[in-house]
């Protein structure tokens, strides 16, 4: 049958409006699925170990909404959140609050914006007991290292003293256990031993195995909290507090002897910092920001693969893809407000 010219052209052009209609619909959908594309982005990332996979979660979960994420920058706090405040970098996900506030830079609030923890209060640090002892001895503090029997069961060096296992010269840490010892008189009652860490953590870790009491002190997110697993294998005691409202920023810790606790440090959320210009041109990484919830067994579990593995910060990635893949209803979740919000 031959058509008429009057009849071929309408059927041209309804095909040609037809495939007219169809790319603009793949455009719009590939426009509400990747909010992101065409967008650089540039994040920054913590130096020490466990903010790897943190960082690597964001990286992967901005990159599936389209964003173009560049390989996060390695930068000391203070220098992070200037480069924050100066739009240097985008955003930083490691952020440790109250523990950062005097690292930031004057009229930080003004130019960016902290997000709500997106793992609460898993900056922990302080000091735990062998679950066993904890049961025998009736331990709820420290202050229960004023005890006789207690100082005896704890004590592996024979001077009279509970031996805690603590922290080197010239950590952080160290200075904080000495402050603590000397404000509450302590120092009678408490060695402090303050060897190499990891020796430390060795020498405890080999105690409560063969079945001897062991007081030491920690922090997390780690692979320490995996060799002796918080509510498992020990328990997180009270301890005084050197700052104020201490008991009130360390609810719901897991494995604690009460709920709260007074950890003696402060336990800091981890959150997003990030520059505000770029989030009000990017409406969907700030909802992104505000939805991602990080488990902290989970970045223990990775610091841990790293350590024992030797793995770079690359090498970590794929095991940041395998997490995302088993949480994939959850993150899809978060992906869909992101979208949402860019609409």
């Amino acid at each position: 049958m031959k058509l008429h010219a009057r009849t071929v052209r309408p059927l041209k052009w309804a095909i040609l409006a037809a495939a007219a209609a169809w790319a603009l619909t793949a455009t719009e959908n590939t426009a509400a699925d990747q909010p992101g594309e065409g967008v650089s982005v540039q994040p920054a990332v913590a130096t020490w170990t466990s903010a790897v996979p943190v960082s690597w979660v964001f990286v992967e979960l901005l990159t599936e909404l389209g964003y173009d994420v560049q390989a996060p920058i390695s930068l000391s706090n203070p220098v992070a959140y200037l480069a924050i405040t100066e739009g240097d970098a985008d955003y930083w996900p490691n952020g440790w609050f109250p523990l950062h506030d005097p690292q930031l830079p004057d009229g930080f609030h003004d130019v960016a914006t902290l997000f709500d923890p997106h793992c609460p209060a898993c900056g922990i640090q302080g000091y735990l007991v062998d679950t066993p002892s904890i049961e025998e001895y009736d331990i709820t503090g420290i202050d229960d290292f004023t005890r006789d029997e207690v100082k005896a069961a704890f004590d592996a060096t024979g001077d009279g003293k509970a031996d805690l296992f603590g922290c080197p010269p010239g950590w952080g840490c160290h200075e904080g256990i000495n402050a603590m010892l000397d404000k509450f008189e302590l120092r009678d009652h408490i060695n402090h031993v303050d060897a190499g860490y990891a020796a430390n953590f060795a020498e405890a870790l080999s105690r409560i195995q063969n079945g001897e009491p062991a007081l030491y002190y920690t922090w997390g997110p780690s692979a320490w909290l995996l060799s002796l697993v918080p509510g498992d294998d020990v328990m997180w005691i009270n301890a005084p507090g050197i700052v104020e409202d201490e008991a009130e920023r360390t609810e719901g810790v897991e494995g604690a002897v009460s709920d709260p606790v007074e950890m003696g440090f402060v336990a800091a959320d981890i959150q997003v910092a990030a520059n505000n210009d770029f989030l009000e041109a990017n409406p969907a990484a700030a909802e992104l920001f505000r939805q991602v919830r990080l488990p902290l067994e989970w970045i223990s579990e990775v610091d841990g693969t790293m350590d024992e593995q030797d793995l770079t910060d690359d090498e970590v990635r794929p095991l940041v893809a395998e997490w995302i893949d088993a949480n994939r209803d959850t993150v899809d979740e978060w992906l869909d407000a992101a979208r949402g919000a860019a609409e």
